[in-house]
């Protein structure tokens, strides 16, 4: 059992100015000597471990305008968290500088996981109520999202926080549903933090601790936890549990389980003058996305989309399209994906950005693009916002390997298509062309197709087997 100063301890060291192993969907992430700023595009946070007690005014207001500066740069509205345990305070600092503070004091409340799976041994759901996890195809989305809303205030709402994780559930996020048979009754969402020992209770709509023996036993599952931090070590073990909740029952509920009240925390937010921020993010992950799905559907029937490793091309190549053999690229373009070991002369470095240049000057004003990956993760994403200096990266590539990938408008007017096997990329569209034919033809040399059909310079494969 840990007591409440080591509690503490391993929360600032962890969880304050923690850098992830990789940022939230759409987010980009700098560091600014102990101060972490998080930019999505739409607003932005800043978390720092505790300032040295030596710090004079003029160097925290020098701090705080800096990090103005740098929001005010991007057009986004900021939260500013400030602890009452910290040896420099800077909430006058902050109202000098124009924040404002938002909402009452939240109690920071930290647990150790065997306490509370001794403290909640007992806790069961009341007659005639049972708990369960949210899962895919979930038949209540909007009960439940107007459920989450009607609440808090909470550390992290649930929308935010999926998107946070691109609706990932079951990886590092998880959340637990409270139903009668006819009726939602409560949500509660936590979400384990990074290469971190902390799982965070993030919101709950009631003072539900029959969710946290659901929560416990999660966290002691570091495989379900691994979170795809790119990272080739063992998944961290999960020791300790956190919350913030204002005075309450929720506060009080936790407390009769085993967490501790350590600090107190009060948020502060300022908005930088000019136009109003974005209202959605530069990415967005689609899992499970009805949006995303229905695409998928389109472009199978109107190009007879028909996987196979044998079936070539797999598609039926439209009138406005050039087709290109790019070559056995697999390592290169898995690399560029992941965005490492890939120089900037390289052949995939070089397509990829031509691909992103053709499509940044044709897609309309405001219009998103679609990146697809036939058998995973897709995304959707504004070209004009990803990719840039200091933005995060361009989601997915026009090639990689083992994969059909697809870069798509919504109307399929304009697009590329990989097919792995056949190791071409097909570019459809008249406009697209226009941009990029002539580089694409630099780099990859002769075309193999036009329209679908062999030009007679470059021997191509038949169709030589089933569709699968």
């Amino acid at each position: 059992m840990d007591s409440g100063d080591a509690l503490l301890t391993a929360y600032d060291e962890q969880m304050r100015g923690h850098v992830p192993g990789r940022a939230h969907q759409g987010a980009v992430v700098a560091q600014d000597g102990p101060v972490l700023r998080t930019h999505y595009g739409t607003h932005g946070t800043v978390h720092h471990t505790p300032l040295p007690a030596n710090s004079t005014p003029t160097e925290v207001a020098e701090l705080v305008g800096r990090l103005q500066s740098a929001f005010a740069a991007r057009g986004e509205p900021v939260e500013w968290r400030a602890y009452s345990h910290d040896p420099v305070r800077v909430g006058e600092p902050l109202r000098a500088a124009g924040f404002t503070a938002m909402g009452p004091d939240r109690t920071l409340l930290l647990a150790d996981l065997d306490e509370v799976a001794a403290g909640t041994s007992t806790v069961t759901p009341s007659k005639g109520l049972r708990v369960r996890r949210l899962d895919y195809g979930y038949h209540r989305e909007r009960e439940l999202d107007r459920l989450a809303e009607a609440g808090g205030p909470y550390a992290r709402g649930l929308a935010n926080v999926r998107e946070d994780h691109g609706n990932v559930l079951g990886w590092a996020l998880n959340v637990q549903l409270l139903e009668a048979d006819t009726r939602l009754v409560g949500v509660g969402w936590a979400e384990a933090v990074g290469w971190t020992e902390f799982v965070a209770v993030r919101g709950m709509t009631g003072p539900h601790t029959e969710f946290l023996p659901n929560w416990v036993q999660w966290a002691r599952n570091s495989h379900a936890l691994r979170l795809g931090t790119s990272s080739p070590r063992e998944a961290p073990g999960r020791r300790y549990l956190m919350a913030e909740a204002p005075d309450g029952p929720i506060r009080d509920a936790l407390l009769a389980v085993g967490f501790r009240a350590v600090s107190t925390v009060r948020s502060y937010a300022w908005t930088p003058a000019g136009p109003p921020p974005a209202v959605t993010r530069p990415v967005a992950m689609l899992i499970g996305d009805r949006d995303h799905d229905a695409l998928c559907a389109e472009f199978q029937a109107r190009f007879a989309f028909k996987p196979s490793y044998t079936y070539y091309p797999s598609i039926e190549e439209p009138p406005d399209s050039v087709t290109w053999h790019v070559g056995d690229v697999t390592d290169a373009c898995h690399s560029y994906r992941l965005r490492r070991n890939v120089p900037d002369d390289h052949r995939v470095a070089r397509l990829q950005k031509a691909v992103e240049r053709g499509l940044r000057a044709c897609v309309r004003p405001g219009e998103q693009l679609y990146s697809v990956d036939w058998w995973h993760q897709g995304y959707r994403f504004d070209p004009a916002r990803v990719g840039g200096s200091g933005g995060p990266t361009w989601p997915g590539a026009a090639c990689w390997e083992g994969d059909y990938y697809m870069l798509l408008t919504r109307d399929l007017r304009m697009g590329t298509f990989w097919h792995p096997w056949e190791e071409s990329l097909c570019v459809f569209g008249a406009e697209l062309l226009a941009e990029v034919e002539h580089d694409l033809t630099a780099i990859l040399g002769t075309v193999m197709r036009r329209g679908g059909r062999n030009t007679g310079n470059v021997w191509t494969f038949e169709s030589s087997g089933d569709a699968v």
